[in-house]
This record gives structure tokens, sequence and C-alpha cells, in this order.
């Protein structure tokens, strides 16, 4: 039996550990060598047929006396969203073929270790577990462990995986030992809070003969090119306090017809009233379910207009791809809640790069390593890591960014990227920039000097043992500025940016 996760505050104290609790099916792996790999779920399931590809790189790492590894399967990418529907097309398959493995790839992120070489690990304190998993030399797909950061960066870590859709972290004490079959103290899971702006598109009466009463909000966010349309993201009750202010405000906005969209289940359909969009408010919820509608949401009161930020609506992660649909195999009952995660890493092979303009996110490898880089300096140089983890975090902004941007916030996004990248390399990667402070006005699209930057790392530096130097220049052209940036060879990535 595996342990399950208590839910908690914050943890404080240098004891202790943090990650982010990526969606994904808990497992434990049983790895036998020379004769067979055994994935149970956390109902004792059996998925080894599901996942062959995991087989082999377990197989590989494994001592003579075999080992038993705890973790999470995840969809490879799913840190840029919370999309458990992607992981559930392959966890409905009992043996898929290899083009679906190839269009769903599934990482096996392993957090703990419960038995090494013939002997039994879980009495073990989780820092000493932790050092020979990692020992172990899981560092690329499908099978690589978890970054844990300490608590003392939780608050990052919080922003971190609200920005990625993440419903949480999970927290471990270092001295804990591993308690199978139970709740254990020693291993908390941290919800994320958001707070979001909604629009209130109806509610359902306290009391169906009196329409006029307010019992619950029916919510949405607005559909961009259409204002009186809306989105249904859910629905949540108020407080007596709060309705009969509410009352008051629906009153003269009752209308025949739903705004919303999207379908409203039935049961919040039920004797429900209809009202124009418009009048807005803020709910706090612990993630989304369903695809699109919030968790656990909790009104927290009416907007005044002029506090409306256009950044902040309820908006649900992208949908899954369309693709091949799942087969009706139901999941798993009782099974625990996930442990830790570290943001997925992608195939060796990484696709063609996108044009500058559309790449918007981190790439998962780096994200990756990002973390895995400043986890190895929490030890050697805390305040350096503390610095990268605060440049990653505001690294994470920027990819966010919705909008417009300037030349020189792209340049300090670009800074930020190159100190996590300096870090790894160390004096393989050499920097020169050279752009004169007026020019930093000009517009510019979020993350397009940033690709450029990324690709000639990655492309010219990274894979040349000795390192480049990576140049980044700009001067003024008629009508704007020109942006020129090298690895090293002789290809120059130029952008021209209108004024």
């Amino acid at each position: 039996m595996q342990p399950g996760t208590v839910t908690g505050d914050p943890p404080t104290g240098p004891d202790w550990v943090v990650e982010v609790a990526w969606t994904g099916h808990r497992c434990v792996a049983y790895v036998e060598p020379g004769r067979r790999v055994r994935l149970l779920s956390g109902a004792d399931n059996s998925m080894s047929a599901a996942y062959p590809e995991l087989a082999e790189p377990l197989l590989r790492r494994s001592p003579e006396g075999g080992m038993v590894l705890d973790g999470t399967l995840v969809a490879r990418g799913e840190e840029h969203a919370v999309r458990p529907r992607l992981i559930a097309r392959r966890s409905a398959r009992h043996r898929p073929t290899d083009a679906t493995i190839r269009r769903i790839p599934v990482d096996f992120q392993v957090a703990d270790l419960l038995w090494l070489d013939g002997h039994s690990t879980t009495e073990l304190p989780y820092a000493d577990r932790r050092a020979l998993l990692d020992g172990l030399g899981f560092s690329s797909p499908p099978v690589w462990t978890t970054s844990p950061l300490p608590a003392t960066e939780i608050g990052t870590m919080l922003a971190i995986a609200e920005q990625k859709g993440a419903d949480g972290l999970h927290a471990r004490h270092l001295r804990g030992r591993y308690h199978p079959g139970g709740r254990s103290r020693f291993w908390l899971r941290v919800p994320v809070t958001r707070t979001r702006q909604v629009l209130v598109g109806g509610w359902t009466p306290a009391d169906p003969h009196r329409p006029e009463t307010v019992g619950t909000l029916l919510l949405g966010s607005p559909v961009a090119d259409a204002p009186d349309r809306l989105h249904y993201v859910g629905r949540v009750g108020v407080s007596l306090g709060e309705r009969r202010r509410l009352a008051a405000e629906l009153a003269g906005r009752e209308q025949d017809a739903p705004s919303f969209l999207d379908a409203v289940p039935a049961a919040a359909a039920r004797h429900a009233r209809w009202a124009r969009p418009g009048l807005a408010g803020l709910v706090e919820f612990s993630g989304w379910i369903g695809g699109g509608r919030m968790r656990r949401p909790y009104w927290r009161g009416l907007l005044d207009p002029v506090d409306v930020q256009d950044d902040r609506w309820a908006r649900p992660p992208e949908p899954v791809p369309a693709g091949e649909p799942p087969e009706p195999v139901p999941e798993p009952a009782g099974a625990e809640s996930p442990p830790p995660l570290a943001p997925p890493q992608p195939p060796a092979a990484p696709p063609p790069a996108a044009p500058a303009t559309e790449v918007r996110r981190l790439e998962q490898h780096f994200v990756y390593n990002a973390l895995n880089t400043i986890a190895a300096l929490i030890r050697t140089d805390p305040g350096r890591a503390r610095d990268l983890l605060m440049g990653f975090a505001d690294l994470n902004r920027a990819a966010d960014q919705v909008g417009g941007s300037t030349l020189g916030d792209e340049l300090a996004a670009v800074q930020g990227y190159l100190q996590l990248e300096q870090a790894r390399f160390g004096p393989r990667l050499r920097v020169a920039v050279d752009v004169a402070p007026i020019l930093h006005p000009i517009p510019v699209t979020p993350m397009q000097v940033l690709a450029a930057v990324r690709e000639a790392v990655q492309h010219e530096i990274e894979p040349r043992p000795e390192g480049g130097l990576l140049t980044l220049d700009a001067r003024p052209v008629e009508g704007g500025c020109e942006v020129r940036v090298t690895g090293g060879s002789s290809a120059v990535r130029t952008i021209h940016l209108p004024a």
C-alpha cells in the first residue's frame, strides 16, 4: 500500500523541501533485473501493459538486487496546462500502439525510493532515500527524478505552480520515513489558491418560489470579440450577507436567455435566472476540473468597474488537441494523490523551432534543467540559487505576458535566461550585449528576441565542447531598429523592429 499525503499549511524551517504537484497517475514500479517490471496504480491495479516504453530504461538503471520506485506517470508537456485528459488517453489503453506512444509520450517522474539492491529503504530518512535515488542517474525521459527545493522558497514555488496551472505543491520532511498504507505528517500537500475575476451570467434562487432571491451565482469569463457572451466556468454559493446586495445588483440585469456559449449543466440550469453580462466579481479557487470549471470556488465579492483588469479573468486551461478518443476503460478507484513532480522533458530530438513571434512558452527541457541547476546550488551557493530562482519566476511571468512589450523588458527576460544557462554551462557560455538605452522603449512581441537567443544557445553553443560567445546588439535603422543575435558561427539572426 502506498502512503497518502496530508493537506496542510505551508511548512517552514530548513528541514522541509517542496515540489510542484503536476497532474498524473500515481505509480509504484517494481523492477527485477533479468525478469520483469511491474507498474501498479494507487489501488494496486497493474498498469504494466499500458506503458511498455518504461521497462527498458528502468531495467537499465537497476542494480542486480532490484529496486522499487514511487512516482507519478505524467503526460509530457503537462506543465504548460493541467490537462488530465491527455494522460487519460494513454491510461485507457491496455496495449498502446507504437503510434499512440509517439503521439502521447508519458514520463515516469520518480519521487521516492522504497527498495534498493535487496534492501528496504523505507526506514531511512527521506534525505537519505533521496541521495540514493539521485545516485541511480535517472535524468532523461521517459524516466527521471523530481527536483525538490528548500521550503524557504515556497512563495516563489507557489507562484510558479499558479502560473503553470498546477493545483498545489508537495512538501517532504527531510527526516521523514516512508509510511506504507497510511497518511504521514511528514508528507504534506500545499494547495495553490487562485483569485480571478469572473462575470455573473445568472443565478439560482435561494427559494424557487421567490426568483428574486440569490442562492448561487452562475459564473463566466468574457469571450474575445463577443462582449455579450460568456464561457461558463462554474457556480458558487454566496453568504447570507452578500445575498441582499447581489439581489439588488441583479434585479435590473435579468434577461430571458443565457449568455453562455457552453451548455450549463442541468443541475445548475434548473430554476436558473439569466443575467446580462457586466457585473464583475472575484472568486478564489484551487484549480480546474472537467476541462473548464473551477474547483472549490469561494466568492470574494463584487468588483468596482475601475478595478477590473483585462489579464485577470478566470480562463480555463487550453483544451486537449483533437485526436483519437480514449477507449471506455474506467480509471481505478481509490487512487491516492500523486507525489511531487518536476516539469517533464521533451524528446531527445526536439521538433523544429517555431517562428520567433509564435514562441510564447518556456521549453520543457529548459524548465527542467533550470530547476535542477538551482537545486544543485542550494547547498554550495544558496545566495546565487535564490537569485536564479527569482529570475526564473520573472522569466515565467514574461513568457505568460499578455499584450505587447518593449525591447527593454525583453532584454531583462533575456538576461534572466542567460544567467540560468551560464550557471549550467559555466565558462562555456560567454555573453556580450550591446543595446543603447535609447532603443529600450521600442515595442516588441513578448519572447521575440528571447526566442532567437535560445535558438543560438541551443543549436550553436551547447553542442560544442568548447562552447562559444553569444552576442546580441541593436542599432537604429530607418523606421525602427535592427536586433542581431549570433552564437559564435557565421549565422546571424536578424529581427527588424518598427518604432
